[in-house]
């Protein structure tokens, strides 16, 4: 149910069901529109029916007008979020197409036209001289209006989706978003997780996959249910192999506790073929190094944007630095704490951002300067378990530097800048 559901929203954010669904609605409006006129017509002296009547060659034309409109529109519509995905793969990076096709703008304006087609089509199939639905093609032209305000909006969105600095910052305060989730949720309980470690038993992943969400309800339920207590031992985006061990559980009374167990957590992590899940950290802090990378290449060589990517990267890590992260437990009713789940450490978020970075920029003073400069911001704000980690990064940054035989003034001038915490 947990994965049918997962996958199910994965074809949500695409371009194909909330398009689907908004131009199915707006279809549905037609017959309602179509009674509403018949009622009306019926009805004698309804004066204020009375300004919108017109004759059955000018209602053709609105209509033929509206719908031919509409279904170029729609094509021109795709057409640019098509330009879009290629720009987007060529210059920026190819994951944040995923992203692209999730975007309600882009939904809302395809499904808007072409409902608006599907509409204006089925009043132009139900006009002849004998009956004029001038309700109905009003209620046109006022979507028509609404069509062209979101059109106009259409532009001004897509005209920033190929900024790369306005998609660094929305990725930014994605991540950041989900970091704050996480953290939230690691702080509402803090007792640990005891068990007895030889009596533990461990459950093998039924397919091979990345693991792209988790039902913890579901797991603390059952564990609850029978007594045990549930380690997952694998964190979220993480690649699976069949058999490999994703959980552990303590070992129950009866002969079927083990088979029960490795059932229930099978249904509750979902496997994927591919990541992108919104509970992917490390997903979100690659595809910003994705950016940084591909723009410090040979083929790119554009330092800005890398530097842009690094900034944004410190501004998102700022709070597990100072608040700290830890493993997810869940307790039951009694407070009894029976589910654990890994997920990402701290010194996890900062090795998976700075470690690509430096060894990419190890020849770039200027992409440096500003990785240290990020190390320093960091280290300003680090709880006193996190300043090492951040402390060895620094150093990292010096040595890499120094391989690659710096003038003595260069060296000096990256050393002064990490000076805050080198010292």
């Amino acid at each position: 149910m947990y994965k049918r559901a997962l996958t199910e929203l994965g074809n949500v954010r695409g371009l194909i069901t909330v398009p689907g669904t908004i131009a199915l609605f707006v279809w549905a409006i037609a017959p309602l529109a179509l009674w509403l006129d018949e009622w009306f017509a019926a009805l004698s002296g309804a004066e204020p029916y009375q300004f919108l009547q017109t004759d059955y060659q000018t209602a053709v034309a609105i209509l033929s007008t509206i719908a031919g409109a509409a279904v170029t529109t729609l094509s021109l519509v795709y057409s640019l979020v098509l330009v879009v995905f290629t720009l987007a793969a060529g210059t920026i990076a190819p994951r944040l197409l995923r992203r692209f096709t999730s975007d309600r703008v882009n939904q809302v304006t395809a499904g808007l036209f072409g409902g608006l087609f599907l509409f204006a089509l089925t009043l132009l199939h139900q006009t002849d001289p004998g009956f004029v639905p001038v309700l109905s093609i009003a209620m046109a032209v006022a979507l028509s209006a609404v069509a062209v305000l979101q059109l106009i909006f259409f532009v001004h969105t897509v005209s920033r989706s190929v900024t790369i600095d306005e998609e660094i910052a929305e990725i930014s305060r994605q991540l950041e978003s989900r970091l704050a989730r996480v953290l939230a949720e690691t702080e509402e309980d803090d007792r640990a997780f005891e068990f007895d470690e030889a009596s533990m038993s461990e459950i093998s992943a039924a397919e091979n996959g990345y693991i792209t969400g988790m039902d913890e309800q579901s797991l603390l339920s059952f564990a609850a249910e029978h007594g045990l207590f549930l380690d997952i031992t694998r964190k979220t985006g993480t690649f699976m192999l069949k058999g490999q061990t994703i959980a552990r559980f303590s070992a129950g009374q009866g002969p079927g506790d083990g088979r029960a167990a490795a059932d229930a957590v099978n249904q509750a992590i979902a496997l994927q073929p591919a990541r992108g899940s919104v509970e992917d950290i490390e997903y979100s802090i690659s595809v910003l190094l994705e950016i940084a990378l591909r723009a410090l290449s040979p083929g790119v060589n554009d330092t800005f944007t890398a530097i842009a990517c690094v900034d944004r990267i410190s501004s998102a890590c700022a709070e597990p630095v100072r608040r700290g992260l830890r493993r997810r437990v869940l307790a039951d009713d009694a407070g009894t704490v029976r589910v654990q789940i890994a997920g990402l450490t701290v010194e996890d978020v900062i090795n998976t951002a700075f470690h690509p970075l430096r060894r990419a920029a190890s020849g770039n003073l200027l992409m440096l300067q500003h990785i240290a400069d990020a190390l320093v911001r960091l280290h300003d704000v680090a709880d006193t378990g996190v300043a090492p980690i951040l402390g060895r990064h620094a150093q990292l940054l010096m040595h890499s530097y120094e391989q690659e035989d710096p003038l003595p003034v260069d060296r000096a001038f990256l050393a002064s800048r990490l000076a805050p915490i080198l010292s």
